[in-house]
């Protein structure tokens, strides 16, 4: 009766030990970077600029990730269509709803809406590895005549990682 009471306490104690080491392994994380970034003018009408950005972003972390969504953020352009200063539009109802179908389907339908064409979406990147990006009309500039030119570009422009999900292999 000793020995099985025994065999019993130490095959407990050895279940808790494996337990608790099982419950305190470290999670592998997934850790993005922009590693390259550039902003470009780009005329698109006769009195029409917008600025786009391209780049690339790196997964510096232990897992791999997929549907990567990102963007570029102007922080010094007014959040209003003003002739002469650069400003940022956010999705409009003239966007078609098969073009926002077809958004949905590209990038997902999760909580935050995505603008038209702001937003590029990575299908994958593998631990280790870096993809590239094209992000436009990141931001606008209307003058009222067309042979007036645009201002500089705004300074303090940045690419956004929105979002990502980690692949569970």
């Amino acid at each position: 009766m000793k020995i099985s009471s025994r065999f019993l306490l130490l095959t407990s104690c050895f279940s808790m030990m494996v337990l608790c080491l099982v419950a305190c392994e470290k999670k592998k994380e997934a850790k993005l970077e922009v590693t390259q970034q550039s902003f470009t003018l780009r005329q698109f009408s006769d009195n029409g600029w917008t600025i786009d950005a391209t780049g690339k972003i790196k997964n510096v972390g232990e897992v791999d990730v997929k549907r990567v969504a990102v963007t570029g953020k102007c922080k010094t352009c007014v959040q209003v269509w003003v002739p002469q200063k650069w400003f940022v539009a956010t999705e409009s109802e003239d966007i078609s709803v098969s073009d926002k179908e077809e958004i949905v389907e590209s990038i997902g339908a999760g909580d935050e809406k995505y603008d038209f064409d702001q937003v590029d979406v990575i299908g994958y990147i593998s631990a280790g590895n870096e993809e590239a990006f094209q992000a436009k009309e990141i931001a606008y500039f209307y003058t009222q005549s067309a042979d007036q030119e645009p201002d500089p570009m705004p300074s303090e422009l940045d690419i956004i990682i929105k979002s990502f999900e980690t692949v569970d292999k």
